[in-house]
């Protein structure tokens, strides 16, 4: 995470506990019960038409958010007092949501949201004003509580003060765009904002940008690709990676991630000559990615390059030996060609994919295909 200069200083983080009463979250995500209701009636991943339905007759203005837009509602004496910022992307769907408390919301009348908060490790912690620190008065700090479910991360930034904690910030964003998003950027502060004209102008560079604009495209693609708002769109998913391409990164991870992912949509799009060319950009860059060799695999399995596909598939179990994906890819190769390593590879599948809920169909599916196998 990545904090303004000279507004945000870490300090040692405060680690909060306390015994849980809320309901219980998923297996695997954090607590996440809240009685502060943000969004009201409206959602991720809704329509901006639908936003901008429920807002009529209010004010808000609208700015450029990279390729996206970004709409502003000041606080209109609402109670809570506080201002609203969404974000959509090129396809006008709400992405993320920043909800500034302009005086402080004191959480007394939360307890759901307090109680969630005590169970919450801090994600980290900062004095607002460092200035403070060269001052008789106690600095003020705030410490940032990140939390979500399977599809969204969500930001409580709260005021450190045992006795009258107060929420500043809260946001919330689909995860692919989470670190677009980030709470504790000046702007979003109350109190740190700076001049309406100075706040656009730090606005309208993030946003022109390339990086932005990069990190903002691959969002997009991951976003229409692993299903965050329900649909999976490859169409999609393969313009905005081409995109994030062209604007560039600096960073290899990210370059070669880009051209995995691409090579991916394309995959799922049927253009496999393609997909093959972009998941061996991405091993140029970095060569013993697993992930990446299992896929490249998969793709020449769908091009009848079968022998080829072996080789990479081995590959990857050599650098991961626990990588259960690629055995059962290896396996299904075998079956044709080498029954009883087939069903080695089936078996210690099997064994690595125990009581995994995801894998649970193709479980049922190896099941079946070792009792055909065994039959012979």
């Amino acid at each position: 995470m990545k904090y303004s200069r000279g507004a945000l200083v870490f300090v040692t983080l405060i680690v909060w506990t306390a015994c849980s009463t809320s309901p219980q979250p998923e297996p695997g995500l954090p607590p996440s019960a809240s009685d502060l209701v943000l969004l009201g009636s409206t959602k991720l991943c809704d329509d901006k038409t639908l936003i901008l339905n429920t807002w009529k007759g209010t004010t808000f203005s609208k700015e450029p958010w990279g390729s996206g837009e970004r709409l502003q509602r000041l606080s209109q004496g609402s109670q809570p007092d506080h201002d609203r910022f969404y974000f959509f992307n090129e396809e006008d769907i709400l992405v993320g949501a920043i909800f500034r408390f302009v005086s402080g919301l004191n959480l007394k009348p939360y307890p759901v949201l307090r109680q969630t908060l005590s169970e919450l490790p801090p994600s980290s912690a900062f004095f607002l004003d460092p200035t403070q620190l060269l001052q008789s008065t106690k600095a003020k700090s705030a410490i940032l509580f990140r939390t979500g479910d399977k599809l969204s991360t969500t930001h409580y930034l709260v005021l450190d003060d045992e006795d009258r904690p107060k929420l500043l910030v809260a946001s919330m964003a689909i995860d692919p765009y989470e670190q677009l998003l980030s709470t504790y950027q000046e702007s979003y502060l109350p109190g740190l904002v700076r001049t309406i004209s100075e706040e656009k102008a730090k606005e309208s560079a993030l946003s022109k940008d390339n990086k932005f604009l990069a990190l903002q495209q691959f969002a997009r693609g991951e976003a229409a690709l692993f299903l965050s708002c329900g649909q999976r769109q490859p169409d999609v998913a393969v313009d905005a990676y081409r995109r994030a391409l062209e604007y560039g990164f600096k960073d290899e991870v990210r370059l070669a991630e880009s051209h995995h992912r691409l090579g991916l949509a394309l995959r799922e799009t049927g253009q496999m000559a393609e997909a093959q060319q972009h998941l061996e950009k991405a091993l140029e860059i970095r060569p013993n990615v697993p992930e990446v060799i299992n896929n490249l695999g998969s793709v020449l399995v769908q091009q009848k390059k079968q022998a080829q596909a072996v080789e990479l598939f081995e590959k990857a179990i050599v650098l991961r030996p626990n990588y259960a994906r690629a055995r059962f890819n290896l396996a299904e190769v075998l079956e044709k060609v080498n029954v009883r390593r087939a069903i080695e590879e089936y078996e210690t599948y099997l064994a690595l994919v125990e009581e995994i809920p995801e894998e649970e169909p193709r479980i049922l599916l190896v099941e079946e295909r070792l009792k055909r196998l065994k039959g012979k």
